[in-house]
């Protein structure tokens, strides 16, 4: 797990940079990966459907996130869960079979 503070948000693509010392020149990160970490696990065979909150990062913020090195648009690394530290939104969560 690393530390690092979001320097690039684009909320309407859902998209954003996290800078740290571990991935220099910037983390990738995608908007589902967001608080990826509080959700139950999916078992196999279901698909899920979460309403009810925003998922967001704020330009500034610190977060905690894990990540795997990997090009992505122009990023040498890609973040699979990140943890703001703050609380996250109110969600719905709806699971079933595929």
């Amino acid at each position: 797990m690393s530390t690092g503070t979001v320097s690039i948000w684009h909320g309407e693509e859902g998209w954003g940079v996290i800078e740290s010392a571990d991935t220099p020149g910037g983390c990738w990160a995608f908007y589902s990966h967001i608080w990826a970490d509080a959700l139950p696990e999916l078992k196999p065979g279901h698909s899920r459907t979460i309403r009810g909150g925003y998922r967001e990062l704020i330009v500034g913020e610190s977060v905690d996130f894990t990540w795997e090195s990997v090009e992505q648009d122009g990023y040498s690394y890609r973040a699979i869960s990140v943890t703001p530290g703050r609380e996250h939104p109110q969600w719905t969560i709806e699971d079933s079979p595929a």
